[in-house]
């Protein structure tokens, strides 16, 4: 799975959005601190799936997060 089959919907240092832009399915995450006092993602994603979509939401729940780390350290929300 590419990463390339994401979008960026939003992203500011409290939150990540992505979508999946074949079957539309939306992808939540927070930002957290852990146990070191580093920013993270938070373990727990909001996923939403597409109306269409021919595979769950959890089909694509690691490539979603890989990608939304990228857009995150990108943004400067983890550390």
């Amino acid at each position: 799975m590419s990463a390339h089959a994401f979008d960026i919907v939003s992203k500011s240092r409290t939150e990540v959005v992505i979508a999946h832009h074949e079957e539309g399915h939306s992808y939540t995450f927070s930002v957290a601190k852990n146990a070191a006092g580093k920013r993270v993602l938070a373990e727990t994603t909001h996923a939403v799936a597409g109306p269409a979509a021919k595979h769950p939401p959890e089909w694509y729940a690691a490539s979603a997060r890989a990608f939304a780390t990228t857009v995150a350290h990108r943004a400067h929300a983890i550390d």
